[in-house]
């Protein structure tokens, strides 16, 4: 096994993108008390698929992630890749060069990515048992793994000699086929269970699928005619068709001649239209000056009646002038005389008698 690089982001205390490269030989990480050696090794059982908390040292997925400092705020994403060497094919996966990558979220949703395609929990693991390197290996020594390590059991410890053989795989293995059999008898039994209830409607099946194969051939049989049918209606409905367009075409030329009819006599209509309205225009004008002459007839009428009447007035006073004239003469005679003694004179107009004084 070739590990090659490590690269962890936001990871526990790794907040930056930090980059471990493993070249051939030994290679050791020192460092002071605190300083982060121990989340490297954490970091390597966390991205191939550890998921017991206890033994990263966390109680939470939000724990995984960088929680922040004084300087930095913290991260809400925690990555781990680990790049490994398969140039000469020990993992069982077309390439030379294997990337696995766990993210999680603060959410507590974990990715796993092998190779930048995501996958799922049990791909890595699938990947990785045949190699030695499934999660609850003990390829990464912790601390106090190996005091927990002596102080086994004897069935512990077994279960710890068939992790470092290999065989806990095969055995993983073995357990899930035993499990899919019993699936597959639970099935067979199912299935056993469906033929016996089905037997006894075997005949009536039978039947059944005889009316139905007579059926799907009355039906092909019944397609093929209405085929033939319609095409006769599609060759008769082509036939009216022409038919209706000649007949249409006819019934356009007769609407297009009609047409053209109805506009000339419409232009006719709309001149004689145009005279009428003149004509009523001209009308009107001369019943305005026929009521303007009418009206000057009645004042003319009206101010002949008042002259005749004013002449007739004037008539009556020349009469009674001409009445009174010789009385008048009379009168003057009589002034230029000497006056005789005064006697009553009668007036016919004020139908009184007095006495003139001479003047």
């Amino acid at each position: 096994m070739k590990l090659h690089k490590l690269s962890l982001q936001g990871y526990k205390t790794f907040a930056a993108r930090t980059e471990f490269v493993f070249d051939d030989g030994v290679t050791a990480i020192v460092g002071p008390n605190g300083s982060g050696k121990s989340n490297i090794a954490d970091a390597l059982r966390w991205v191939l698929g550890e998921q017991s908390y206890s033994t990263l040292r966390a109680r939470r997925t939000a724990d995984m992630i960088f929680a922040g400092s004084q300087q930095r705020t913290r991260a809400g994403m925690a990555q781990v890749t680990i790049t490994l060497d398969n140039s000469d094919g020990w993992l069982p996966i077309d390439f030379s060069e294997v990337e696995i990558t766990r993210r999680a979220f603060r959410s507590g949703e974990n990715e796993y990515l092998i190779n930048g395609r995501h996958v799922r929990l049990k791909d890595v693991a699938d990947l990785l048992a045949t190699s030695g390197l499934a999660e609850r290996t003990y390829t990464i020594v912790g601390q106090g793994l190996i005091d927990q390590a002596l102080s086994l059991r004897s069935d512990e410890r077994r279960a710890l000699f068939e992790e470092a053989a290999g065989i806990t795989h095969y055995k993983t293995r073995r357990a899930e086929t035993l499990r899919r059999l019993e699936e597959t008898q639970r099935n067979l039994q199912r299935v056993r269970d469906i033929l016996e209830e089905l037997r006894p409607r075997v005949a009536s099946l039978r039947r059944q699928a005889t009316r139905t194969r007579n059926y799907e051939q009355i039906s092909a049989d019944l397609r093929e005619l209405l085929r033939v049918w319609y095409g006769y209606k599609w060759e008769q409905a082509k036939v009216e068709l022409r038919a209706a367009r000649r007949a249409a075409e006819t019934a356009t030329a007769g609407w297009t001649t009609a047409r053209d009819a109805l506009l000339a006599h419409q232009n006719r209509i709309d001149d004689i239209q145009r005279r009428l309205t003149a004509t009523q225009r001209a009308a009107a004008d001369r019943q305005t000056a026929r009521d303007r002459l009418r009206q000057e007839t009645e004042a003319g009428h009206r101010r002949r009646a008042v002259a005749r009447e004013r002449r007739a007035a004037l008539e009556r006073q020349l009469a009674e002038a001409e009445a009174e004239r010789p009385l008048l003469e009379e009168q003057a005679a009589a002034a230029t005389r000497p006056s005789p003694p005064p006697r009553p004179t009668c007036w016919r107009r004020r139908r009184r008698c007095r006495v003139r004084r001479p003047a």
